[in-house]
């Protein structure tokens, strides 16, 4: 007979599995969901995602395009982290529900193999560790993203310096504000530059300046070191001269660069204080101990 504390985590594990595949499973579109998605202006990003998901064969997708449509309204989701890792919304909240959902089911089946073998553990015990490592897995995708972000932000804003010295070039050589953002883009060969390409070119064909095309850009990306040229741009529209501002703005942010630098350069070696002065002891103490125990034994 197989003994209850197999069957109990066993079940839990199976309609755990059971709600997953019902998250993934096709469901009937909602009314008010399809109206959403004909109108542009709510939330065009979770809304392409949710779509995008639908015919997607990654789990993950279906999972979080499923719950997209369900509580896209009600998600509060990086989306401008996400947006500017070029990840999909749906795949993002997937990967979190069916991590915490593999946190949740590993200890159930493992207390299940144990009972099977004739050594259960207490029920409290797995019981605490589905929930820690639901919570474990449930975060994990969210620090892991803010770190690729913050890691993409920083090269972004090595590329943002260059590119405003280039434009204070442009400037100064006679060139018109909207020509100097738009071919200074085009020599770049990173991906914002690539960004920039496109959205100066949605810029020009629904007849919004370059310069607010580049600010929204710059929020809908949470990198104000784009916003701030945007706006210094305006002015040059108007026939303000700014090649003083751009190269004030870009030396600044060459600095601020080199400070930040500097201070990841100091923790980074402050991090290895202890580790250094640890093994300069375990080496001293490999030395003197026979050292001692010789002097000491004669």
């Amino acid at each position: 007979m197989i003994p209850l504390n197999a069957v109990l985590p066993a079940a839990a594990a199976g309609a755990l599995v059971g709600l997953a595949v019902k998250a993934a499973w096709p469901a009937r579109p909602d009314l008010n969901a399809v109206l959403d998605r004909l109108d542009a202006e709510k939330a065009p990003d979770l809304q392409l995602a949710s779509s995008d998901a639908a015919g997607s064969d990654n789990l993950a997708e279906k999972v979080g395009g499923r719950l997209l449509d369900e509580l896209g309204g009600r998600l509060a989701l990086p989306m401008k982290d996400l947006a500017l890792l070029r990840k999909s919304p749906a795949e993002f909240l997937g990967r979190r529900v069916l991590f915490s959902l593999g946190g949740l089911l590993f200890p159930q089946l493992f207390q299940a193999m144990m009972a099977l073998a004739g050594a259960p553990f207490p029920y409290v015990i797995p019981l605490f560790l589905s929930l820690g490592l639901a919570a474990l897995m449930w975060i994990w995708p969210r620090v892991e993203l803010r770190r690729e972000a913050a890691a993409t932000r920083l090269v972004v804003r090595h590329a943002v310096a260059s590119y405003l010295e280039r434009v204070a070039l442009a400037r100064i050589a006679n060139s018109g504000a909207a020509q100097a953002l738009t071919k200074t883009a085009e020599v770049g060969d990173g991906f914002i530059f690539a960004r920039m390409r496109r959205v100066f070119a949605q810029a020009d064909l629904s007849g919004v300046t370059v310069w607010d095309a580049l600010k929204q850009l710059g929020d809908e990306l949470d990198i104000p070191e784009l916003t701030r040229p945007a706006d210094t741009l305006a002015l040059a529209g108007e026939g303000a001269a700014v090649y003083t501002t751009l190269q004030a703005q870009a030396r600044q942010l060459r600095v601020a660069l080199l400070a930040d630098a500097k201070s990841q350069a100091n923790a980074a070696s402050a991090a290895m204080v202890l580790p250094v002065t640890f093994a300069v002891i375990l080496m001293l103490a490999f030395v003197m101990i026979p050292l001692t125990a010789t002097i000491l034994g004669s």
